[in-house]
């Protein structure tokens, strides 16, 4: 009798901790959005804004809401225990479409000049060799990622989100972004399918994802051999040189 008397109290106590957070998204001309995905981060509370852009979700105390759209930038908005309404407006997400920038992402390719897709893509890639099938027909295999799951050794393609078993027929020209993924976290989304790695393309990138140390195609090539030995030597030529000029002094 204690116990229920005791639950009797607690339960509004709890229920009154929470309240109904509200608000209205809308884009940089002033229009409502719908769709939007709002969650109360670290929770698990979420919903989606309705046509005219309104939002209701649950909260309790103080905390921060996330606003995810397609196409647009997210946002993260602050709300303390006082705060019950919310307007929040989403940028567009900036695309890259600056002539400059796209030459830049093709830079040392004319270094490769002759060489076919596969070939380019495999020059940017550390530990990637060509691999021909009974057909002639060419992909990659990565260093140190042998499938146990699949019978074959060579990756997997996924581009712009679709998954290919083989080169996919495109431009060079076309990639903004170049992604490898080797470890086991990363391809386990992929199942049986991706057990010897993925490469990952883009044809159209963010400014954020064009600049992300991952973006492969936004740096240099790994160096060939030839031209590892050439710096080592240069390196050995240097220390000689320093050394005899300190023995002679």
């Amino acid at each position: 009798m204690k116990k229920i008397f005791f639950l009797s109290l607690l339960i509004p106590s709890l229920l009154s901790s929470q309240k109904n957070l509200t608000g209205t998204v809308i884009n940089s001309k002033g229009e409502t959005l719908s769709g939007v995905t709002v969650s109360v981060e670290g929770d698990g509370e979420e919903t989606i804004t309705s046509q005219s852009g309104s939002f209701n979700i649950t909260t309790r105390g103080s905390g921060d809401l996330l606003f995810s759209k397609d196409g647009f930038s997210s946002k993260s908005v602050h709300f303390e225990e006082s705060t019950y309404t919310l307007n929040v407006t989403l940028n567009v997400e900036k695309k890259i479409i600056d002539d400059e920038k796209r030459t830049n992402s093709l830079r040392n390719v004319n270094t490769v000049s002759g060489l076919d897709f596969v070939e380019i893509i495999a020059n940017r890639i550390a530990g990637a060799k060509i691999k021909k099938d009974f057909n002639g027909n060419k992909n990659i295999t990565l260093r140190g990622r042998q499938s146990f799951k699949t019978t074959s050794d060579a990756v997997i393609w996924e581009i712009n989100g679709m998954i290919y078993n083989a080169p996919p027929p495109m431009d060079i020209s076309q990639i903004r972004y170049l992604e490898v993924l080797r470890d086991m976290a990363s391809i386990n989304k992929y199942g049986s399918l991706g057990g010897a790695g993925v490469i990952i393309l883009k044809t159209e990138v963010t400014e954020k994802e064009y600049q992300s140390s991952r973006n492969l195609w936004n740096t240099p090539p790994p160096l060939t051999d030839e031209e590892r030995k050439a710096l080592k030597a240069e390196k050995k030529a240097k220390r000689l040189a320093k050394k005899a000029k300190k023995n002679k002094n």
